[in-house]
């Protein structure tokens, strides 16, 4: 009976993410979907319309909703601001001129652009990879799968990506945490990456770097010797080399001294500053430009989605259409199957990691709040979960990455797929055999 219950409810739970599936193909705004999402558990589990009030104002009070805000807005600016400066672009192609090494470079140019978190930020790195293959005997396929692979190998250990700071958010766990453990999946990515995409090209006819420069990496900043010196080129990354210090150097000093502070609040103090430094560095032409970076429609979306999802979160608690998994004992390949299906499938349909985080992970991670079994299991089943949406969106007709991509070199989705089916499947298995790793030894959270 136990059994059926948990099938029953994890129909139930399918059921829903249909639901939010056909609104996104309805071409809604993902923070409307979601909300979509929220008056049909409230309509079907008999949640009063008086109940509302109380749920958004606990949302608007909760310390973890307000800080992640505050993240990912920051984050957002110190992006819009390194792009308004050309600091991203300066320090791209800065560094063309100081490596020789031809597969370090097709590797490193898409892989900095991935640092920051740009919608279509593959786009930026396309010429790179173009110049960066000039001479070589590689073909428009390769490159773009280069392009697109390696921009993505930080994503599922990158405190920086909204959708990794909402799982936190959502897990209530400081991002350091997280990183922890899931930092090994980028060495896993770049591994895969290197084997399929540059491990067989042949770079022997490869022309000198310093030979004849692509004019499409020129150093736009000027002709000055001084302006493209490896310090110089790398003072264009200090905005992030302090958000990741800073980080944890905050987060030592706020454990030490004020334990009790959330602990999103370390990255949020070290992001300002990441801020501050990036505005000084772009100095007037910047600052002129601050109100526009700020506030803008792609920070208001973001917002409203946030809060959008910390309604849902609620609003599947209180629902209590979870409860059923309380008896998970003896069906835990249900489980773990719920938690590799929803959010691969949630990955393909959204393209992006906000996105797929958005529609699963506050019915994921409600399971685990009402399962007290699956307490010990919380930290490789939300590992699990994270890989199978990242290789659900690698595999997102609607990544934007992936379209810009293929557009920019004039491949095909079908050519991409083939060169992406095995990589991808590989991904699973690995980010599988790593998250058994940390079941055997006792990972917690």
């Amino acid at each position: 009976m136990e059994f059926t219950e948990t099938v029953v409810a994890l129909f139930r739970l399918l059921a829903l993410c249909a639901t939010l599936l056909i609104l996104l193909r309805l071409h809604l705004p993902l923070w409307l979907t979601i909300c979509g999402g929220c008056v049909e558990v409230a309509t079907f589990s008999g949640i009063s319309p008086a109940s509302w009030p109380s749920i958004i104002f606990g949302v608007l009070t909760n310390a973890n909703f307000l800080l992640l805000c505050l993240m990912v807005f920051l984050t957002m600016l110190l992006s819009s601001v390194q792009d308004a400066t050309g600091q991203s672009k300066k320090l791209v192609t800065g560094l063309e001129k100081h490596l020789r090494r031809p597969r370090i470079r097709l590797v490193l140019f898409p892989a900095l652009v991935g640092l920051l978190p740009m919608p279509g930020g593959a786009l930026f790195s396309c010429p790179m990879i173009r110049a960066a293959a000039d001479g070589m005997e590689i073909s428009e396929n390769r490159k773009a799968i280069i392009n697109y692979w390696f921009r993505h190998i930080w994503e599922t250990a990158w405190p920086l990506y909204p959708g990794y700071a909402l799982i936190c958010a959502l897990m209530q766990i400081p991002l350091t945490l997280f990183w922890r453990y899931t930092f090994p999946l980028v060495f896993l990515a770049f591994g895969v990456g290197w084997f399929f995409y540059l491990r067989d090209l042949d770079t022997s006819k490869t022309a000198s770097w310093s030979e004849e420069p692509a004019p499409e990496t020129e150093d736009k900043a000027g002709s000055d010797p001084g302006e493209s010196s490896l310090w110089n080129v790398l003072l264009n990354a200090l905005p992030i080399v302090i958000t990741l210090a800073g980080a944890a150097v905050f987060g030592l000093l706020f454990d030490l001294f004020f334990p009790k502070l959330p602990g999103q609040t370390a990255f949020s103090v070290s992001l300002a500053l990441a801020v501050l430094t990036a505005l000084r560095q772009g100095r007037d032409a910047t600052l002129v430009k601050l109100c526009k970076l700020a506030f803008n429609k792609s920070a208001a979306r973001m917002l409203l989605l946030l809060f959008a999802l910390f309604v849902f979160k609620d609003t599947i608690r209180i629902a209590g259409i979870v409860d059923a998994f309380s008896h998970i004992e003896a069906n835990y390949l249900v489980i773990v199957l719920t938690f590799i299906v929803v959010p691969l499938l949630s990955g393909i349909l959204t393209g992006i990691m906000v996105g797929f985080v958005g529609m699963c992970f506050p019915i994921l991670i409600g399971i685990l709040h009402a399962t007290p079994a699956l307490q010990e299991h919380a930290l490789p089943l939300v590992i699990l979960a994270t890989i199978a949406g990242n290789c659900g969106q690698m595999l997102s007709p609607v990544h934007v990455c992936l379209v810009v991509t293929m557009e920019y070199f004039g491949t095909s989705l079908t050519g991409m797929y083939r060169r992406l089916a095995t990589p991808v499947s590989l991904m699973m298995l690995g980010g599988s055999l790593w998250v058994l790793c940390l079941q055997l030894s006792g990972a917690r959270f």
